[in-house]
């Protein structure tokens, strides 16, 4: 093989290796961006899930167990909600206008969804991530579900009701390319723990 015939062969072979030594540092900085972006994601909606189920406890005492059930609660359950009937004058509490007789209270029934996921609720969320109740048992970014479990647990001889809500990186990272990229795919992100009584997320809560 004579020299010149050697160069155009090493020559695409060089502007390939120099294309990926440039390409590398942008993939893996696209990537972790993309990564986080997703991690959002899944973040947020844990956080709704969590949301819902605080909700159904505080009706059921217990923790829903599957999404079927958390779904159906807010959908279509109510929450008892004390208002106030009447206006309480500016120089007095509500209490103070209570105890005056100027209003009454009254227990009524609001649709869970419109009590749990309420506009100021709403406000709070990272809006990059629109709330959809319909997608809520879904891991973003997947055709997945979430895991969820609840149950009991003992703690101090108290017998304490716990949940956890999990997905794998695994599953919100579907179709990127982690090789080599430093993530552990069977890593979970969580909320509540049924080994605990938190219902803190994994997330550095």
């Amino acid at each position: 093989m004579n020299r010149k015939t050697t160069q155009l062969i090493l020559w695409p072979v060089i502007i390939i290796l120099a294309w990926l030594v440039y390409r590398s540092p942008i993939s893996l900085k696209e990537f972790q961006e993309e990564t986080n972006f997703r991690k959002s994601a899944v973040i947020q909606d844990l956080k709704d899930i969590r949301t819902a189920q605080i909700a159904f406890k505080d009706k059921y005492r217990v923790y829903a167990g599957d999404f079927n059930s958390l779904l159906s609660f807010v959908k279509n359950d109510s929450l008892a909600v004390v208002k106030a009937i009447g206006e309480t004058p500016d120089s007095l509490t509500e209490d103070q206008a209570l105890m005056a007789g100027i209003i009454s209270r009254d227990t009524v029934f609001v649709p869970v969804y419109q009590t749990i996921y309420n506009q100021d609720y709403l406000d709070t969320r990272d809006n990059r991530f629109p709330f959809d109740l319909e997608k809520l048992s879904m891991v973003p970014f997947s055709d997945e579900t979430f895991s969820i479990e609840s149950g009991t647990i003992e703690k101090g001889k108290v017998v304490v009701q716990v949940f956890e809500v999990s997905t794998t990186f695994g599953t919100f990272l579907n179709g990127l390319d982690a090789t080599n990229k430093g993530i552990d795919l069977d890593n979970t992100l969580r909320v509540g723990s049924m080994s605990d009584a938190s219902i803190n997320g994994n997330w550095g809560e």
